[in-house]
C-alpha cells in the first residue's frame, strides 16, 4: 500500500479546458438582469421616501420627516 500519493494540481487534471472556460466565465445576461434589477429596486424605494407622507406627520414626506423636522432635536 503506498502512502505518499503526489496530489499536485499539475498531475490530477479534473476538468477539460472547455469546462474551465465555460466555469471561469459570468453570464453576461445575469449580470445585466441583477444590475438592472437593482437600480430598480432602489429607485422604487426613493419614490416611496420621496412621495409617501409620513403617518404622523402633519403632511410631510418620510423624507421631510427624517431630514428637516425638528421635533425632538
Amino acid at each position: 500500500m503506498e502512502t505518499n500519493k503526489d496530489y499536485s494540481s499539475d498531475r490530477i487534471e479534473l476538468r477539460s479546458e472547455k469546462v474551465r472556460n465555460i466555469i471561469g466565465t459570468i453570464p453576461t445576461a445575469l449580470v445585466r438582469w441583477g444590475f438592472a434589477i437593482t437600480i430598480i429596486i432602489l429607485v422604487i424605494l426613493m419614490l416611496v421616501v420621496f412621495l409617501v407622507p409620513y403617518p404622523y406627520g402633519a403632511g410631510e414626506t418620510i423624507f421631510q420627516h427624517l431630514f428637516f423636522s425638528q421635533k425632538g432635536i
